[in-house]
């Protein structure tokens, strides 16, 4: 669903979050469009990039793990 189906308010565009909880499966999120619908939102749980790392010293081989 890419928008609203009752007023067609675009779902990239959140009006309201009305409530977000961590659950086993991810997290869900409660939201209220502009038109008061409530809707129900999961974010499944994934794998993230790394977007930082420590700069301690290289290991010999990168692709050997404990080397």
């Amino acid at each position: 669903m890419d928008e609203c189906p009752r007023c067609g308010w675009p779902d990239s565009d959140i009006y309201e979050v009305l409530s977000r909880h961590l659950t086993s499966e991810g997290v869900v999120t409660y939201t209220r469009c502009a038109c008061g619908e409530v809707q129900v939102r999961v974010q499944p749980f994934t794998p993230g990039r790394v977007v930082a790392a420590s700069c301690g010293e290289p290991r010999a081989d990168p692709a050997a793990p404990g080397s």
